[in-house]
């Protein structure tokens, strides 16, 4: 698989756009087509989440999602063109008793704007067979960066729900973030010695995280 590698400046962008405006932020049409990578990517449209009229709504990944995240290289046999690299899932525990939720997860192969770096741009969320644009869980949408140390490998990314509030003076859509969690995850080994995958979990953004209450602190 080709280095996908980002500075940690990067990570606090939007999966939307680099810069933000405002309170919205500004996106650009990214050029760059998804280039095959070793033994990894299908087809789907993404962007940015817009609502569909009979979008079932779900709660099943907010801001207080904690959860495992895995992600598949797709075959080169599979591979279509602009379609993903990479396939998976974010599984989910609702509840004790219950089995977990599996949310889909597709990553898109792309080139940074700026920093010139790769990057996997996700989209994530639970559509109908019949009907594609019927979303039960999301579309959502993030990026995930790799960051080699040494013989050390990490990614770190994150997901959140964007919306498309309309567009600046200069005709660039503006956007807002209603909510963000983050990606942690390494490289990982099938137990059969096979497949090589990156595993990991999602979390709360630290920012998002609730403040400590004063009367807690113990000066």
């Amino acid at each position: 698989m080709n280095q996908i590698n980002e500075t940690a400046s990067t990570y606090n962008g939007s999966a939307t756009t680099e810069e933000k405006v405002g309170r919205g932020r500004r996106a650009k049409a990214n050029k760059a087509e998804a280039a095959p990578v070793s033994e990894s990517a299908a087809s789907a449209t993404h962007g940015v989440k817009t609502p569909h009229p009979s979008r079932v709504a779900s709660d099943i990944l907010n801001q207080h999602t904690q959860a495992k995240f895995v992600l598949f290289a797709i075959s080169r046999a599979d591979l279509v063109d602009k379609g993903p690299v990479m396939r998976g899932f974010i599984e989910v525990k609702t509840d004790e008793s219950a089995a977990p939720v599996k949310v889909n997860v597709a990553a898109w192969l792309k080139i940074g704007r700026t920093s010139g770096t790769e990057y996997l741009s996700l989209k994530v969320g639970n559509n109908n067979p019949d009907d594609p644009e019927e979303y039960s869980v999301g579309p959502f949408y993030g990026r995930l960066f790799r960051q080699v140390e040494g013989a050390r490998t990490r990614y770190f990314g994150f997901i959140e729900d964007a919306e498309r509030t309309g567009q600046d003076e200069n005709g660039q859509g503006m956007y807002e973030t209603h909510w963000q969690i983050r990606i942690t995850a390494k490289p990982a080994l099938s137990n059969d010695q096979k497949t090589r995958y990156i595993s990991g979990q999602v979390a709360p953004s630290v920012q998002q995280e609730e403040p400590v209450e004063e009367s807690q602190l113990p000066f």
